[in-house]
């Protein structure tokens, strides 16, 4: 058996020393965004018992879309005093003002409705004990959502539990056919990428090399470190950059008893997401230097037949995709920004806006403001499998995109274990 699981089930008297040093590989833990997932992702990655030899990794994701149509109009030539005055007056008001002023203007348009399925297959190697290395094949599907196993994080799913649970569709999505589908973005040059319900499309192949730096444990604690570099090859006409990154994780594991431990672990990256552009595509995602984060604490249980349960909390922080935004806790600041969205009267995919509601924050927020996301974790460990759910939901004050998230993901070696 390989040296990273053995140690958990092997018949001896070490067995439960091991409950210290679990690894830790959460593939799908990041926001599954219509935008995002044409950037780099990292995963939520620790070996810490060795290197680990020819590992597959399968994870499902689905996640609920929603951003109604929305224009972000980008002033040109501004005079100073026009620049003063527009930082008080509303991003909504904004495209009055433009027009009342004969402002030109350059503008984007986004929208975004169904529930985005991410298929994602990984390959995990190690060599020379302290090096990783992780490849991932992402492949997507927009879906309406109407399937049964999608149920959770369906528009109807979502909209019952506002009207027992918090307010009566606040975000007007009873306003509209449930289980239609489509993402749309356009840029100011005229370029459109659309996805319907039920394509099938790739985003990246991304690829993850890690270098254990630091590994030290006594028989109450475990202390690890290890630096991270990363890449993203786009397979797609979305935004077709390579996108290069480094990070650096660091992980404690503290003995609760003879059957538990706490672990808690803490990862950080940069990644360059206009690097090198490989390809013709949409002028998206602009915010270069994208800074990410994950925090991450668990309670580790070791069961008589030597499995392992996980119960864990993450929290993913990442920078927004686009420039654009002062930093406001309401999303309402945004740089000489002015957004166009639905009115009464307007149609949205073939569909009457019978009456205006609170959209003005929610799909640019999607693209121009950081993300934080919650993630709840269960794992089970058993002879060398691993199977993991995690389900994350957005916080408030912060975008939606996607508004909530479930994710599967099951761990194997066909070649068995070192």
């Amino acid at each position: 058996m390989n040296s990273w699981i053995a140690p958990i089930f092997a018949q001896s008297s070490t067995d439960y020393d091991e409950i210290l040093s679990l690894p830790l590989h959460y593939s799908e833990v990041n926001p599954e965004s219509p935008v995002g997932i044409f950037s780099l992702d990292l995963p939520f990655f620790f070996p810490a018992q060795n290197s680990i030899k020819h590992r597959f990794s399968a994870a499902f994701t689905m996640a609920n879309t929603w951003h109604p149509r929305a224009r972000f109009l980008y002033p040109q030539n501004l005079t100073a005093e026009q620049r003063m005055e527009l930082k008080d007056i509303y991003m909504a008001w904004r495209p009055e003002y433009f027009e009342v002023m004969d402002i030109a203007t350059k503008d984007k348009l986004f929208q975004s409705d169904g529930v985005l399925q991410h298929l994602k297959l990984t390959y995990l190697t190690g060599w020379k004990e302290k090096n990783n290395l992780i490849i991932n094949l992402n492949l997507h599907q927009l879906s309406g959502g109407q399937s049964l196993h999608n149920f959770l994080v369906s528009d109807s799913f979502i909209e019952a539990f506002h009207s027992n649970f918090a307010i009566e569709d606040n975000f007007g999505r009873r306003l509209f056919p449930f289980n239609k589908a489509s993402i749309q973005f356009d840029d100011e040059d005229g370029n459109s990428f659309r996805k319907e319900k039920g394509d099938i499309f790739t985003s990246v192949i991304d690829a993850h090399y890690y270098r254990q730096l630091i590994d030290h444990k006594n028989s109450k604690w475990h202390f690890e470190s290890q630096l991270g570099g990363h890449l993203s090859i786009p397979l797609n006409n979305f935004h077709p950059y390579l996108i290069p990154g480094v990070s650096l994780g660091l992980r404690t594991d503290l003995r609760l008893g003879a059957k538990s431990s706490l672990t808690y672990a803490l990862d950080g990256a940069i990644t360059d997401q206009t690097f090198a552009r490989l390809g013709t595509g949409i002028k998206a995602i602009d915010w270069q230097y994208r800074k990410h984060a994950k925090s991450y604490l668990a309670l580790n249980l070791i069961s008589a037949k030597k499995n392992v349960f996980v119960l864990g909390l993450l929290v993913n922080y990442q920078d927004p995709l686009m420039n654009g935004y002062y930093f406001t806790w309401d999303q309402t600041g945004y740089h000489e920004l002015g957004v166009e969205f639905l009115q009464e009267g307007d149609y949205w995919e073939g569909e009457p806006i019978s009456k205006e509601f609170y959209l003005a924050k929610l799909t640019p927020a999607s693209v121009y403001y950081f993300s934080v996301k919650t993630y709840f974790v269960m794992g089970f460990h058993k002879n060398g499998h691993q199977f993991n759910i995690t389900c994350g939901e957005d916080l408030f004050s912060v975008n939606n995109a996607p508004d909530i998230q479930f994710s599967f993901q099951y761990s194997f070696s066909p070649f068995g274990e070192k």
